[in-house]
């Protein structure tokens, strides 16, 4: 991949390389009341496309209900874990991009501004720390960009996306499997968080707490870095303890622990006397999640990668000290993270071909999202909105 976003097309580069589009692309628009419509929508709206892709597939995050549970600004094409086909591309992104039209990608869900003022931009590994793509800044993400912005089409919750000189995409190999394709972000994700940042290697004892979509591609990155040991914590309710059945299927031992205070303890009893070199926190426990380092080996890593409300605890800053660990927090993934990821999802067993994959038509993604915000949804974290259907 090059440069992902400091070239700008010009006019004279406009002109794209492939058929037309359709008339009209269908599209599920997320509203502000927490509903969703699908609708028909004209992509010669589009403005300044840099290229179009044709979705494959768009996987459900957390992130994505979070958003719709609070409310969105504008009515939305919602979805950033979007793998696609490339169908139109303008010269200088099929040069910037390094891709054809008819080649398989991921799109990262980061539109950095690429200005060289940015010091994120400038600097090729830290674009998704760009105040335009943060957040809880300027948002200007696959997925968030409202209905008024050109086509609309920013999201993978439609038959076609719009692709703009600020997409970060990685290219996918045309025969890694559809379902293990739509893992690529959250494993990359997992992947930084535990082997590039936790430390996790052969040998190592990773726990994990949380067995929704992040901690199950956590599993899967633990088994990648050859741990022992994986341990996984999560609750006594239906949706957990089938999630639980599928990490104890990927060869993790499972905990059940319903009393978030009580964290540490039960971490405590599986942590035997040797603790753990790798704890990640999926789920944002906040100050019992800090709790935990008292079960940490020496040089271990406490890996926070959720935002918790309950109030921090006292945490036992002699422990950490005298083990030499850490405490870190962490946002998204590398670009070679992503690379990682990919790599292994197409070349080894990950155990992610093993989770049930819950595919979604887009008529069906209003359902969808009442169903899990109602808790009533699939059990399954593998949640995949395929607009083919």
């Amino acid at each position: 991949m090059k440069d992902h976003g400091s070239t700008v097309a010009s006019p004279e580069t406009a002109a794209t390389l492939a058929a037309p589009l359709p008339d009209a692309v269908r599209a599920a628009v997320s509203l502000p009341d927490s509903t969703t419509t699908v609708r028909a929508i004209d992509p010669r709206l589009a403005t300044s496309a840099a290229g179009w892709l044709k979705v494959e597939s768009s996987a459900l995050c957390g992130t994505d209900l979070d958003l719709y549970q609070h409310g969105l600004g504008h009515p939305t094409v919602m979805g950033h874990h979007v793998i696609g086909e490339i169908v139109s591309l303008t010269p200088v992104m099929q040069w910037s991009w390094d891709v054809e039209v008819g080649d398989r990608v991921a799109l990262e869900e980061y539109l950095p501004c690429g200005r060289a003022t940015c010091a994120a931009c400038r600097q090729p590994d830290i674009y998704r720390f760009c105040p335009d793509a943060d957040l809880w800044g300027g948002q200007r993400r696959v997925g968030m960009l409202g209905l008024h912005e050109g086509s609309g089409l920013h999201g993978g919750n439609a038959e076609y996306m719009e692709l703009s000189t600020q997409t970060v995409l990685h290219k996918l190999p045309r025969d890694l499997d559809s379902n293990l394709a739509a893992w690529t972000q959250p494993f990359a994700n997992a992947v930084d968080w535990v082997i590039n940042i936790g430390g996790a290697t052969s040998g190592s004892r990773v726990a994990i707490i949380g067995p929704g979509y992040h901690g199950i591609a956590a599993v899967a990155a633990a088994r990648a870095a050859g741990a022992h040991e994986i341990v996984v914590l999560g609750r006594n309710s239906r949706t957990s303890r089938d999630r639980l059945e599928i990490a104890e299927a990927m060869g993790a031992s499972v905990v059940v622990n319903d009393d978030a205070s009580s964290t540490s303890a039960a971490l405590g009893r599986h942590g035997k006397a040797t603790g753990f070199d790798v704890i990640v926190d999926t789920v944002g426990l906040g100050g019992p999640a800090l709790q935990t380092t008292e079960h940490l080996r020496k040089l271990g890593r406490l890996v926070l990668a959720g935002l918790g409300d309950t109030p921090v605890a006292e945490v036992n800053l002699k422990t950490l000290v005298r083990g030499a660990s850490g405490v870190v927090g962490v946002r998204g993934r590398s670009p070679q993270a992503v690379t990682r990821s990919i790599e292994l999802l197409a070349t080894e067993d990950t155990g992610l071909e093993h989770v049930p994959s819950i595919d979604v038509e887009l008529d069906g993604v209003d359902e969808l999202f009442r169903t899990l915000l109602d808790r009533t949804g699939p059990s399954s974290p593998h949640v995949v909105v395929r607009p083919s259907l």
